[in-house]
């Protein structure tokens, strides 16, 4: 016969009931594997005198033997207990069976083997000695003993414990004995690697993402799984054989310690402080009577700790599920899995309580139930955990998507006239860097076309801004229809999915963009287009008329960059004024621009060296209080040639000549001497200074910035250092790391020109920027267009989100200040408040002011 019949068989008559009682006597059926005597056992109570065995089996004591009814449990008592019943083998060979109390927790049990008024065997042990103790090394209580042949013998125990008094009583076969234990053996490991493995996971993604709930399960998990463990004697076997003490002190600690980590869990799980205040204030004294309990484990006595113990837990659990109810009547999903979970648990330890005290039939075999209730509570708590976690990652994935739509739609209004809803000149060179950065091998030819509108003004004073506002917008419209209809033309992506051909770049001038052909060939383009503008427009029964002015540049033929190519298409079209058709391509040779620049390449570094060069201060005030904020420095260089040079003009020069460091470290020297004569002058307050994405690749910045405004006195948080959107992207890693240090330094970070840049504020709210200026094309139209208005507002109310403090450029009227004011902007700069002005204008002022 195949031998996995045989297990099987085994295995079914394991799970059997068998009694093999007759009358006081237990037959030993070979033929049965397990044998519950209880029906057979008689007890005999101690009281307060000891007996000794002799006195045991006197016959004066007979009548005080009384038997035992149901499964063998007296509670809580101080006294011993003496248990009897006898054993009779009938077969013709002898029997070799193992007495087996499943219940491990009793401190004394002596096991006595008598026939005839002689002791055969006498064995003493319970978990207050060593496991060593023993007779076979269990977790359980097992005792050996042989019957001979045709013989009746008489088995006694005498036990006494501090704890619950239960002696669950089985004889086995030896052979049935080991195939139980492994199986029980092989369950309980399953059961507990499962535990240990979720309590570990449980804690790294704690660690991975610092949500207490996770802190608090694992905590249940390895509580419950020390707790059960002890409490079935596998831990004492395995872990601590020689420590009876420790195996006592963890039972009393962690039972109410698993009470008090649930307790604790379903506070942050249910967030029952936010969504039921009674419940969260219940469920913090059950953790904290829970926590004392399991403290006073250490120090109580064992019977008054263990009584303590099961009286706060079983509060504890009704405590809890009541919560959970609550909860879960409320309608919330979590609280819902939650009630499961918990009855999976109460239902586990349940079902063991009554299979120990004998209410279960023992085929339902519930001695893994507290084990199974267990895994099973942990599985639906960490489904629970993770459903929770899934919701919260979809709503956050939602917050960033509503966030990112909210940017764009900044960014893109940013990126578009607020009047005839082109695309602008940030959205021109975006298109340009894109198409040049896309096809560099293929060295692309392009022509830029700008077209500027002349005496359009003339319109504008007739009209007003708003009625000349929507003239210009069909002008527009008119042109950019016309662009598309051009050859060679190449369209720029406008945001709202439509294609534009046409950008306007700034007031009455446009650009466009055509793949290079001849000169013959761009020069009919851009009569074409000039004779389009001029066609009559008709608005409110005026037949009103405008010219152009028309500039082309090349690329590569002209210009090798972006910022280049504009540059020379502006001057070709401020040429084109003296031309008879109002058209001009731009030419180097002979350029005064060229020369220029040739001599103003050579006379920089001599005008920073001989100290030509000079600082303009434009104040900033509060727009709450109208108090002094601060104020910008902003560099001047009047050259004896060629007159006042444009500040971005001699930036550019340092830039690309290598004279930016020497430049910014002058303009720094003298806007620390400028603040320590404000603050002679009792004006304590702040200084920006522009600097560029080179000066943030420079290794030696930060030092010489320190060593600086330690020699002048200054405190640093009153230089507030200004870059573009554009200079911070130049090389992200690095300038964030500059910043960094710039920051640590004391000094203050602003963004200038916000809006007009090629960054995200994803990129921008990794920067440790203190202010946000708004550029002031959004601002010096304010009182005349409701678009910018929203653009600035938007950008307010953002700002001040992300905890930004934000200052407004090009405020130039009461009615702007007003606007910015009703927003909640924090600084206004600008003409109508003051223009650029050397100190010692800045300090007159000052002085009407006060």
């Amino acid at each position: 016969m195949p031998d996995w019949i045989i297990r099987l068989g085994l295995l079914i008559l394991l799970a059997a009931p068998a009694t093999g009682a007759v009358g006081d006597v237990v037959v030993l059926d070979p033929d049965q594997p397990r044998i519950n005597p209880t029906e057979a056992v008689e007890f005999l109570a101690e009281g307060q005198q000891v007996l000794s065995l002799e006195r045991v089996l006197a016959d004066d004591l007979a009548g005080a033997w009384g038997p035992v009814s149901g499964e063998i449990n007296f509670g809580y008592r101080e006294d011993f207990i003496w248990y009897r019943f006898r054993v009779a083998n009938p077969g013709p060979d002898e029997a070799r069976h193992y007495l087996e109390i499943s219940y491990p927790l009793l401190d004394d049990v002596e096991f006595l083997q008598v026939h005839d008024g002689k002791l055969l065997f006498d064995a003493l042990t319970g978990d207050a000695l060593p496991h060593a103790a023993r007779p076979l090394a269990y977790r359980t209580f097992v005792f050996p003993f042989e019957v001979p042949a045709g013989e009746e013998h008489k088995l006694l125990l005498r036990v006494g414990t501090s704890g619950s008094h239960q002696v669950p009583l089985t004889i086995w076969q030896a052979e049935a004995f080991a195939v139980s234990n492994s199986r029980d053996m092989m369950i309980r490991g399953i059961l507990y690697g499962m535990l240990a493995i979720m309590g570990l996971f449980t804690l790294l993604l704690f660690v991975a993402i610092r949500e207490r709930s996770l802190l608090f399960i694992s905590g249940v998990q390895f509580v419950l799984l020390v707790a059960m463990s002890s409490l079935h004697g596998t831990f004492f076997q395995y872990v601590i054989p020689t420590r009876p003490w420790l195996h006592e002190l963890l039972i009393l600690v962690t039972v109410p310690l698993s009470t008090f980590f649930f307790a604790a869990f379903s506070i942050e799980f249910l967030r029952a402080k936010a969504r039921a205040p009674g419940v969260f204030r219940v469920l913090v004294a059950c953790a904290m009577v829970s926590l004392l309990a399991a403290i006073g484990g250490l120090f109580l006595p064992y019977a008054l700790s263990t009584r303590l113990s099961v009286s706060i837990v079983a509060l504890g659990c009704l405590v809890i599920l009541i919560s959970g109810l609550v909860l879960a009547w409320r309608g919330e999903r979590d609280a819902k899995l939650f009630v499961i979970a918990w009855f999976a648990l109460l239902g586990g330890t349940v079902g063991h309580i009554l299979s120990l005290s004998g209410a279960l039939p023992t085929a339902l075999n519930m001695g893994f139930a507290m084990e199974t209730g267990a895994v099973l509570a942990s599985l639906v708590l960490s489904f629970a955990l993770g459903d929770r976690f899934h919701k919260e990652q979809r709503e956050r994935i939602e917050l960033l998507r509503a966030r990112e739509e909210a940017e764009r739609a900044v960014l893109e209004s940013a990126r578009r006239h607020h009047v005839t809803g082109l695309p602008n000149r940030v959205a021109l060179e975006e298109a340009l860097h894109q198409l040049l950065d896309e096809s560099a091998e293929a060295a692309p030819r392009l022509a830029l076309v700008v077209l500027h509108l002349q005496e359009f003004k003339d319109i504008n004073n007739t009209l007003g801004h708003e009625q000349a506002d929507v003239v210009l917008a069909g002008l527009a419209e008119r042109l950019n229809r016309q662009v598309l209809s051009l050859p060679d033309h190449l369209p720029l992506q406008h945001a709202n999915g439509g294609v534009c051909g046409l950008a306007h770049v700034e007031g009455v001038t446009f650009a466009c963009l055509f793949q290079q052909t001849h000169a013959a060939t761009l020069t009919g383009l851009m009569q074409v287009l000039i004779r389009n503008l001029q066609q009559p427009i008709e608005y409110r029964e005026l037949r009103l008329t405008v010219s152009a002015l028309a500039g082309c540049a090349l690329y590569p033929d002209d210009s090798q960059d972006v910022p280049t190519l504009l540059r020379h298409a502006f001057i070709a079209f401020g040429k084109a004024a003296g031309q008879p058709d109002n058209i001009a391509l731009y030419v180097e040779e002979g350029s005064e621009f060229t020369e220029r620049r040739l001599r103003l390449v050579t006379d920089l570094s001599e005008a920073i060296r001989r100290d030509q060069l000079e600082l303009y201060f434009q104040p900033q005030i509060r727009i709450d209080n109208g108090s002094l904020y601060g104020f910008e420095a902003l560099l001047r260089w009047q050259h004896p040639e060629f007159g006042w040079v444009r500040p971005d003009e001699a930036v550019a020069l340092a830039e690309k000549t290598g004279l930016i460091q020497v430049l910014t470290e002058w303009v720094f020297t003298q806007v620390l001497v400028f603040l320590q004569r404000m603050e002679d002058a009792g004006h304590l307050v702040s200084c920006s200074i522009n600097v560029s994405s080179l000066n943030l690749r420079e290794p030696q910045l930060v030092a010489r910035f320190r060593q600086m405004l330690a020699r002048s006195g200054v405190a640093p948080h009153r230089v507030v250092l200004e870059l573009t959107e554009t200079a911070a992207m130049a090389d992200p890693e690095t300038s964030l790391a500059v910043l960094q240090a710039l920051n640590d330094a004391g000094m203050r970070l602003a963004i200038d020109d916000f809006g007009t840049g090629h960054s995200s504020l994803a990129y921008i709210r990794r920067l440790p920027v203190h202010e946000i200026k708004i550029d002031r094309s959004f601002v010096m139209e304010m009182d005349r267009s409701p678009e910018d208005v929203t653009i600035v507002e938007t950008t307010v109310k953002m700002c001040h989100n992300l905890g930004y403090m934000v200052v407004a450029e090009g405020v130039e009227s009461e009615a702007s200040m007003k606007l910015l004011a009703d927003m909640g902007c924090d600084v206004a700069q600008g003409y109508g408040i003051l223009r650029p002005a050397p100190l010692d204008a800045v300090m007159d002022w000052l002085a009407r002011r006060s």
